[in-house]
């Protein structure tokens, strides 16, 4: 999906609700680093900042598949009215058509292969909007262990812990001072995601590219760090076992 991989280094959580949640940095062949990234993207001379941009926008994204929130919102509602309409989060994704098919015919219709071809790709935006919506959305919350919530003052903060809502841009932006690149945020709500990974994996994913020294320290650091996470104790393993047994 990213290209061609030099590396990976992945840790798995368990969040204590008998589930699993892997935290993975990937690293890509030939891939150059922050400096040099930001120096070219800093060249008049260059279209290296085009491509990238173009690079970027083609891996990840901030915004649903030709639709904005209320479109796929109404969208879903009308979908489960139908008594044909399954959860894509409790089904494995279907596979395209064995081999996809091209031709120069420009009406589709006429075609069946491309008939085929376009009726998978429509099921497939909608049902990565569909998960987009239910697994990806972030709303914030107050409880306890919510997002507003300070455990430290037991106060409800004002700011969302998770920097919801996000600052949305029509297009990727480059800070002429530093060579940043802001990245393009259609919707407030979500976190970047590649929809090829969401349609596999049928469940939320955060897919960032790391461009900076800081945050790859960051991410490195994060996800690290659950190496020396302390386990849950053993009467807390049975007991959460016992509750997913009693429903």
């Amino acid at each position: 999906l990213y290209g061609d991989t030099a590396g990976y280094y992945g840790t798995v959580e368990q969040q204590g609700r008998m589930t699993l949640h892997l935290h993975l940095m990937l690293w890509i062949t030939n891939a150059l680093t922050p400096q040099e990234i930001r120096e070219r993207i800093m060249d008049p001379t260059s279209d290296f900042q085009q491509k990238m941009v173009q690079y970027l926008e083609s891996v990840h994204q901030a915004e649903f598949m030709g639709a904005n929130m209320a479109d796929v919102y109404d969208q879903l509602l009308s979908d489960q009215q139908q008594d044909k309409y399954i959860d894509p989060t409790l089904t494995l994704p279907d596979p395209p058509p064995n081999q996809m098919h091209t031709c120069d015919n420009k009406h589709f219709d006429d075609c069946q292969g491309c008939s085929t071809d376009h009726g998978w790709w429509a099921k497939f935006y909608k049902t990565v909007n569909d998960l987009v919506y239910k697994s990806n959305r972030h709303s914030c919350s107050t409880g306890e262990s919510g997002c507003k919530y300070d455990k430290r003052t037991n106060k409800i903060m004002k700011v969302c812990k998770r920097r919801f809502p996000r600052t949305t841009r029509p297009c990727t932006v480059v800070d002429p001072d530093t060579g940043a690149l802001l990245m393009k945020q259609g919707e407030a709500r979500l976190n970047t995601f590649t929809p090829s990974l969401t349609y596999l994996l049928r469940c939320n994913t955060d897919v960032t590219s790391l461009l900076s020294g800081t945050a790859i320290k960051a991410i490195t650091a994060y996800v690290t760090d659950y190496i020396t996470k302390t386990p849950l104790k053993t009467h807390m393993m049975f007991s959460a076992v016992k509750t997913v047994f009693s429903r």
